[in-house]
């Protein structure tokens, strides 16, 4: 059965290559089938790299933009002269792929969906097929990446995962205006005379339900890409405690006014801010803090700018009381810990005397004032303080597991005798 499989594999091959072997050059992201008729040890599926290399048998063959028939000479090279196979008859055939979109980003089901490869589909459903955007997202910038882009970006001034990109505008004006990255020169090589090419080209979106619907296509292997917002937290003193979504940093001033405004019984003179990494600042700032400076930045005493950035929490606490979080079960002194400011959970359990010796230390539990709960664990890094109890909160201190050592004494001693009793009377 194994040799007429392998007999009609290489019938189909043959026809195959007569047409695609000179005429198909491999890109980065096929699969790719080798096959070594009669030795099914050495038959793989391999997949070419980004760097246009691919993996066999612990070699790097580089293969993006050769034909079959020339990776089939290639490998047989490689089997010969580490005299794996003394004469391989060798089958290379790129595995079709389902073509497909890509959606990424603020979306709820990132990935890649399959479309029919004659046909497009327009941008809001391509957006829909991912389950639609989620809370964070920025509907106006949505980015859709044509295929096999090469782009050339300029780095904002912040580094790492969260920078931007930076497009230049077309001609076009308006909200709408398509933003164009410049193609770089493998891109215009690639270009074919007497066609309009959209490689190598960024083109951003606004989809707020205030704007007028757009029949963007979205063609094969192209990357729809919903940009994240950034998310701070204002909590405590305001008329609507909760997140905000905003791009890059944001200023105390504005968070609050967006938060609804300050309560009667704020306390702006001992703001706290929690930063991302769980650091904890208080702020002690005027009543015309708000108020820029010749600079135009809002700032402390210090100098140092009044802005919130993603992840962190801003907590304006109550000016004429103090109230409680509570901390309970296996620590020295449980009960109301009456505070002004939200507090880590490491602040909380110090404030409780710590831990008792019997006292689960890895694993705590968190009761929110909404009635939601919380298993965390508990360890001395910043990740466990960017948890905060808020006034009302209650954390709760397990004992941890403990073997009954007498328990187990004594089950031992009860298995041993009954043991001896079971020997003796099958040994009569």
């Amino acid at each position: 059965m194994q040799r007429t499989l392998l007999t009609l594999l290489f019938l189909m091959w043959t026809a195959i290559g007569t047409v695609f072997g000179d005429v198909y050059r491999i890109r980065e992201g096929d699969t790719l089938l080798i096959a070594i008729i009669g030795q099914p040890e050495y038959t793989q599926t391999v997949q070419v790299r980004e760097d246009g290399m691919m993996s066999y048998f612990s070699g790097e063959l580089h293969v993006a933009g050769k034909t079959a028939d020339e990776i089939s000479r290639r490998i047989r090279d490689v089997l010969v002269s580490e005299n794996l196979v003394s004469n391989p008859v060798i089958m290379v055939s790129p595995v079709p792929q389902e073509n497909g979109i890509f959606v990424g980003g603020a979306v709820k089901t990132p990935g890649r969906y399959v479309i029919s490869p004659k046909t497009d589909i327009g941008l809001y459903r391509a957006i829909t097929l991912a389950g639609g955007t989620v809370e964070n997202a920025d509907v106006q910038q949505v980015q859709l990446i044509r295929a096999n882009a090469r782009l050339k970006t300029a780095p904002t001034e912040e580094k790492g995962i969260d920078a931007r990109l930076k497009t230049a505008p077309t001609e076009e004006k308006g909200t709408d205006a398509r933003l164009k990255t410049a193609p770089t020169a493998e891109t215009e090589t690639e270009m074919q005379p007497g066609t309009e090419s959209t490689e190598g080209r960024v083109e951003t979106y606004d989809i707020s339900i205030n704007q007028p619907y757009r029949d963007v296509r979205v063609n094969v292997r192209d990357l729809v890409f919903v940009m994240p917002l950034s998310v701070v937290d204002v909590q405590g003193q305001v008329q609507v405690p909760g997140k905000l979504f905003i791009r890059g940093k944001i200023s105390i001033a504005e968070a609050l006014a967006r938060a609804g405004g300050l309560t009667a019984e704020a306390d702006i003179g001992a703001l706290v801010k929690v930063n991302r990494d769980g650091t904890l600042a208080e702020l002690s700032v005027t009543e015309q803090f708000w108020k820029p400076t010749t600079n135009g930045k809002t700032t402390i005493q210090n100098g140092q700018s009044l802005l919130l950035s993603d992840g962190d929490v801003l907590f304006v606490p109550n000016a004429f009381k103090i109230e409680p979080i509570y901390v309970i079960g296996y620590v020295r002194n449980p009960g109301a810990q009456r505070v002004r400011e939200p507090r880590t959970l490491a602040q909380a359990i110090a404030l409780a005397g710590g831990f008792e010796e019997t006292a689960d230390r890895k694993n705590v539990t968190l009761h929110r004032r909404d009635g939601t709960s919380l298993k965390h664990p508990f360890t001395a890094s910043s990740g466990t303080e960017a948890i905060l109890l808020y006034p009302g909160d209650t954390l709760e201190i397990d004992k941890r597991f403990q073997l009954n050592w007498g328990l187990v004494s004594t089950f031992v001693s009860t298995a041993s005798v009954l043991t001896t009793l079971i020997i003796t009377l099958l040994t009569r």
